[in-house]
């Protein structure tokens, strides 16, 4: 990452707006949705039209932190794509997303659904065997948010009946789920993994013997930060006030390109390319957070969450470091939050060695908290067929971290490589991206820190959709397998009975694949826009991908 460049954005300037100040930690009524019609969606074109969904800031309805009932919608009608409710009115309306059908995961036992071949509609289902009722489907009633933080929400609802009930939340669409509840008639669930200023889609849904009742549709939208926040790790996670998150993150960053990052989803400024951290802070203004030079004085480090070692540290170092060594260079600072650490791609396996060895590496890691690297295949090594080595290099990382959370740099731009086959482009960043994801990276870096207007693009996208699954994403992997002879890649997660699976085609040329993930048994999956679907058998599927396209499905839970 030591690349000398001048923080210049290129492109045209993309505006950015912020709203939903304050805090509210007491219980809120869910309130009816309004919209303003002088409301008008943030949007910025691109020279190729590719879409912008920046994080938060298109809520769709209120701009108010709380509850705001959407709808009531008949648990066994949801299966109907973008369908309206009995009542008709503009406010009550059903998410316009492939997975509302998925929203009757908690039919009872023997109950039967014939998921739709690949590549049919989304909106048809088919029950072969129902039950037959033996008691009224359950009602909700009452939903509230007992606490609701920029970072988590707790919401509370009654059954009239005992009844298994849950919520299925997301930013776009429900892509996530909180545990299911015992059969009772009071009823609670914490989301996690929320972003602050945002709005999240909520489905409270309930059964019993008597079938799914109706399913309750809210918006959900997150305060803005109103004073310190800590940062942690545990379990492998980087925590935001104990609330997991995703790290997106530019390097050495000046106050001219603060307001272009903070458009695209970047919420981590590692370093400062201009005045001190403390000054950094400032920029950023509670819209994303800071971390310091671990060198500099404790003035310099004001508002910073945490802090970094030297950058691509284990260049400077010799091949019999010792952790002592380290912390005794540069020591720990009590208070000064996660200490994170960019590494050279030389500790990889497949990567040639520093002339000092390999021998500093597992001293590095145990003097970090949080622990990274940057590889570049196209700007440092300079070739396409090293692609997948993205992968290979981040379950390398995850291994010398030894349980500690890791992230990867992405080039985003051109650098040391000429050729304009090598120029990172918006397929390159995405693709990057979410192999560093599915071989387990809980963070990821897009470096140099300005890029085209058409990669930007792709960087708010990208961000707003790992955004959008957060809890998931910084779950421990699952046993995932690619058939050999193929260049996608593959990594699994499992997150309250959901399953996620990234694959991603690390080629240029189309290719198919035939992946096993034992956990999906034999589920339908989506794909996160809901433009493909796949049914597994026993754990096992096979799709086709484009040149470097990513996938990331999800499979419901099981139902019953």
């Amino acid at each position: 990452m030591c690349w000398l460049l001048l923080a210049v954005v290129t492109g045209s300037t993309i505006g950015f707006k912020l709203a939903l100040p304050g805090s509210d930690s007491t219980p809120v009524a869910a309130a009816s949705a309004t919209r303003s019609a002088t409301e008008a969606p943030l949007a910025f074109a691109t020279p190729n039209g590719r879409p912008v969904i920046p994080i938060g800031l298109d809520t769709g309805g209120p701009s108010s932190p709380g509850l705001h009932r959407l709808s009531g919608t008949a648990g066994r009608a949801v299966a109907t794509y973008g369908s309206r409710s009995s009542a008709g009115s503009a406010a009550d309306v059903t998410f316009n997303s492939p997975y509302v059908s998925d929203l009757r995961f908690l039919a009872m036992p023997g109950v039967v659904t014939t998921p739709p071949a690949s590549g049919s509609p989304t909106d048809t289902t088919a029950t072969t065997t129902t039950p037959a009722p033996t008691g009224p489907p359950p009602e909700i009633a009452n939903v509230h948010t007992i606490s609701l933080t920029p970072f988590s929400a707790t919401i509370a609802w009654r059954t009239n009946v005992p009844a298994t009930s849950r919520i299925a939340y997301g930013l776009d669409a429900p892509v996530l789920w909180t545990a299911p509840s015992v059969a009772s008639t009071e009823h609670q669930a914490t989301l996690t993994g929320l972003s602050f200023s945002s709005s999240y889609k909520v489905a409270v849904t309930a059964a019993n013997e008597g079938g799914p009742g109706r399913v309750d549709e809210y918006l959900l939208t997150t305060p803005a930060l109103s004073g310190p926040v800590k940062a942690t790790t545990s379990g492998g996670v980087i925590l935001l006030n104990e609330q997991p998150s995703f790290p997106k993150m530019v390097w050495a960053q000046c106050p001219d390109a603060v307001a272009a990052n903070l458009a695209v989803g970047i919420d981590l400024f590692m370093g400062n390319g201009c005045g001190t951290a403390a000054d950094l802070a400032t920029w950023v203004g509670g819209r994303a957070f800071v971390l310091a030079d671990a060198q500099a004085p404790a003035s310099a480090r004001a508002g910073a969450v945490g802090t970094h070692l030297p950058d691509e540290w284990d260049t400077h170092l010799p091949g019999d470091l010792t952790t002592a060594d380290a912390l005794r260079l540069v020591p720990e600072t009590p208070g000064s939050g996660p200490r994170f650490l960019t590494l050279t791609n030389h500790f990889y396996s497949r990567a040639s060695a520093l002339p000092q060895g390999k021998g500093m590496y597992p001293a590095l890691a145990a003097s970090a908290d949080v622990l990274g690297f940057d590889l570049y295949p196209l700007q440092n090594w300079c070739r396409w067929d090293s692609f997948g080595d993205v992968f290979d290099s981040q379950l390398d990382l995850v291994a010398l971290a030894r349980g500690r959370p890791t992230f990867q740099w992405i080039e985003a731009r051109r650098m040391d490589c000429m050729g304009a086959q090598l120029d990172p482009t918006p397929e390159t960043v995405r693709a990057e991206a979410w192999l560093s994801i599915a071989g387990g990276a809980h963070a990821i870096g897009y470096f140099p820190n300005n890029w085209s207007v058409d990669v930007g693009a792709e960087i708010a996208r990208t961000n707003h959709e790992i955004q959008s699954l957060v809890p998931a994403l910084v779950e421990p992997p699952i046993a995932t397998s690619v058939a050999p002879g193929s260049p996608v890649k593959a990594g699994g997660r499992e997150h309250n009975g959901a399953v996620y699976v990234i694959a991603v085609n690390a080629s240029r040329a189309p290719a198919t694949a035939s992946i096993n993930v034992p956990a999906v048994g034999d589920r339908v999956l989506r794909s996160l826009d809901g433009s493909q679907t796949v049914t597994a058998s026993g754990g096992s599927f096979t799709d086709s991908f484009g040149p470097l396209e990513v996938r990331v499905y999800v499979a419901s839970p099981v139902q019953g």
